[in-house]
């Protein structure tokens, strides 16, 4: 039965309903257990995509997870790790993460609003958890330092306790990662800038081509204008010389009559 369930929470998710109240009724004492399970907000049913179908991607999420809190459990151990490096794996994967969902909430027919992908992203970074993987109905919160609980931290040994607490309350400084901070704090500015920048930029040329283009259609209107005006007197021409041909062909008809007599 696992692997019946297993094909709703991977299935297309307007199917989810109707697929989960057929195989509860064709489940017999088990129907009440499968008709109980709730059906996914979209952003559970990304994720769950995200499992069933590009299972690299999940599972890059939930080593750079594991990674990352094993660098965290290390130091709350007094142990050395490289925390800066371990998050920022983690933070790489998330965000590979969150386009493959934004790909299959489109190929889903789902829509990736940003409510959905908030908290498409807030899921990720809690995984993983206890939950079974691939069967989501709600998003999850990330776990930040609970996830750590349980860990022994290192007290400093009774011999050094003034050392170790001059330790604790003045860290030493680390201007080498300072810098380094700043550095991407300022390249992330001037990125935010220069997208406003061509934001605005493509606004503008945007403006300008809706312009040209209203520019167009009134010439183009008053060129039908003309048009259907000139089209108007050359057909009331026209109508004045068929009546003045048919008057001038009775007119000759006659003489050439009264001719005849």
């Amino acid at each position: 039965m696992d692997d019946e369930v297993d094909v709703l929470y991977r299935g297309p998710l307007d199917q989810f309903t109707t697929a989960r109240n057929a195989l509860a009724k064709s489940r017999g004492a088990d129907g009440a257990a499968i008709k109980a399970l709730e059906k996914p907000n979209v952003a559970a049913w990304a994720v769950n995509q995200l499992y069933w179908h590009e299972r690299d991607y999940y599972d890059r999420v939930v080593q750079a997870s594991e990674e990352a809190r094993d660098a965290h459990r290390k130091v709350l151990a007094g142990r050395s790790a490289d925390i800066r490096e371990a998050e920022k794996s983690h933070r790489e994967a998330i965000r590979a993460a969150i386009e493959k969902t934004r790909e299959l909430l489109g190929a889903g027919g789902q829509a990736a609003s940003p409510p959905t992908m908030t908290a498409v992203a807030e899921t990720l970074e809690a995984l993983p958890t206890d939950d079974p993987p691939g069967r989501l109905s709600r998003p999850l919160k990330p776990l930040g330092f609970a996830a750590l609980s349980g860990m022994p931290v290192r007290t400093p040994s009774a011999e050094r306790p003034q050392r170790a607490k001059m330790q604790l309350v003045t860290p030493k400084p680390d201007p080498a990662a300072d810098k380094r901070e700043a550095e991407r704090a300022k390249r992330q500015a001037d990125e935010e800038r220069e997208q406003l920048r061509l934001a605005q930029k493509d606004a503008r040329e945007a403006e300008a081509a809706a312009q040209r283009a209203r520019a167009a259609v009134e010439k183009a209107e008053r060129e039908v204008e003309r048009r259907t005006q000139a089209l108007e007197e050359a057909t009331e021409t026209l109508r004045r010389v068929q009546k003045e041909l048919k008057e001038a062909t009775v007119a000759y008809q006659r003489a050439r009559l009264r001719a005849r007599l």
